[in-house]
């Protein structure tokens, strides 16, 4: 079972309109001065905190960076803190929180909000017309890392990207992206990359289903203190790239005849194609719920290549499957 979301105020009765989603790990020195460019970019009006679900993801820290999560998180009207139980990967924890999401848009950024959050609507602008948006740092189809050494990783990473990922982006690392909720959840179901190259995954998985996607671009602060480095971890990111497009990509479903099941459990989605509807989630979460209905079918696992057979996909949250 995934572990159990904590700290911060709880939820509203009612879902919000934005999810943001910050992974975290050993970000004590970070977090605070980044939850404080959030706290500015409200003043701007660039959202309203309180329509906006603050979602925490803490990725086994072994510094104080846990409490001092906790302790911020009281301070923003609808925040939870979720603590996975050990370092897992940036992927993982960003995963965790796409499920755990239970605004209408979702959004993910680092820690440090290197990324200027008054830049927030027109990311929320841009899923009013895609299913998802992808922050970009290029300028004239390139990133500026700050240093002749990591611009050139930078770039050379992409162009292998492009390469081997079948990702046609000029900035696929952004810490800057955003889904509706459907689209987050099913993409979250798929991703199998637990590191920094979960980027490349998850805009390759939104390709093969044919999702849209628009890019939006964005202004940066090259903020001291990243745990990410371009020239070191660039071939480790390229073999993890290689190792998604050789992984089955699995997501369990169940059939839904007539209306979906209320309460669903948390994170799932339902997929409509064609004249198929179903509700996607882990084999546990389905097989649980047909128990719960006297439904004696078993989930069944479907490919990406099934999934893609029913494009035009529509994807909408399960209803009641908020936490």
């Amino acid at each position: 079972m995934p572990p159990a979301p904590d700290g911060g105020n709880g939820a509203a009765h009612h879902a919000p309109s934005l999810s943001l989603v910050v992974p975290t790990y050993n970000e004590s020195t970070r977090l605070a001065d980044g939850l404080d460019r959030l706290r500015a970019a409200a003043r701007e009006g660039a959202l309203d905190l309180g329509a906006t679900e603050l979602v925490i993801v803490d990725d086994g820290s072994t510094d104080d960076t846990l409490a001092i999560a906790r302790g911020l998180a009281t301070q923003f009207p609808v925040a939870r803190v979720v603590a996975l139980p050990r370092n897992e990967g940036k992927g993982a924890a960003v995963r965790r929180g796409l499920l755990t999401a239970r605004g209408t848009k979702v959004v993910f950024a680092d820690a440090d909000m290197a990324i200027d959050p008054t830049l927030l609507p027109s990311m929320l602008d841009a899923l009013d017309r895609a299913h998802v948006a992808v922050g970009s740092r290029a300028v004239r189809g390139h990133v500026d890392y700050g240093t002749r050494l990591r611009t050139g990783a930078g770039r050379a990473f992409n162009l292998a990207v492009r390469g081997l990922g079948g990702v046609r982006l000029a900035d696929t690392q952004c810490g800057f992206k955003g889904f509706r909720l459907g689209a987050a959840r099913l993409l979250a179901q798929l991703l199998t990359t637990p590191g920094y190259a979960f980027d490349v995954e998850l805009l390759w998985l939104a390709d093969r289903l044919d999702l849209d996607v628009e890019v939006v671009p964005v202004t940066w602060l090259d903020v001291p203190g990243s745990s990410v480095r371009v020239a070191r971890d660039s071939l480790e990111m390229l073999r993890d790239v290689l190792a998604a497009r050789r992984r089955a990509h699995l997501v369990a479903a169940a059939t839904i005849d007539g209306d979906v099941p209320a309460p669903a459990p948390e994170g799932t989605v339902v997929v409509r194609g064609g004249r198929t509807t179903m509700l996607c989630g882990s084999v546990e979460q389905l097989a649980e719920l047909r128990r719960a209905t006297g439904d004696g079918r078993a989930p069944r696992l479907l490919t990406l290549d099934d999934l893609a057979g029913l494009r035009p996909l529509e994807l909408e949250p399960a209803a009641g499957s908020q936490p």
